[in-house]
C-alpha cells in the first residue's frame, strides 16, 4: 500500500529480536544462584510463632476477654476458625424433642 501525503503511519517492518531482552541465564538455571538460604523461611516462621507465643503468655487471656466483650462476632469467628471443618461423630442415645423437631425427624 502506498503512502499518501500527510500519512505518518510507519511502514511495517519485521521486528528484530533484541538480544538484551533475553534473561542472562539458561532455561533451568536460577536467576539468583545465591538465592534465599535454605531454612530461612522456616527460621522466620519459628521466630514469628515464638514471639506470638510469648505475647500470648503475657496478655493473651486479657485480649480474648476483651474481644469476647467488645466484639462477640469476631470472638465467635475465632472459635469457629479453630474448630475442624469436618467432624465424624456418632450420636449415642436419644435426641431431645426440640432437636428432633429442628432436624425434621420428629
Amino acid at each position: 500500500m502506498a503512502k499518501t501525503k500527510g500519512d505518518v503511519t510507519p511502514e511495517k517492518t519485521p521486528k528484530k529480536k533484541s538480544s538484551n531482552l533475553a534473561p542472562p541465564w539458561r532455561p533451568g538455571q536460577s536467576g539468583n544462584p545465591a538465592g534465599r538460604p535454605k531454612g530461612a523461611r522456616a527460621i522466620l516462621s519459628e521466630n514469628f510463632c515464638q514471639a506470638v507465643m510469648e505475647d500470648f503468655e503475657k496478655s493473651g487471656a486479657d485480649a480474648i476477654r476483651v474481644m469476647r466483650e467488645e466484639k462477640p462476632g469476631d470472638y465467635a469467628k475465632m472459635i469457629a476458625g479453630m474448630l475442624p471443618k469436618d467432624i465424624d461423630a456418632t450420636i449415642v442415645g436419644d435426641l431431645s424433642p426440640e432437636l428432633k423437631k429442628w432436624l425434621g425427624t420428629g
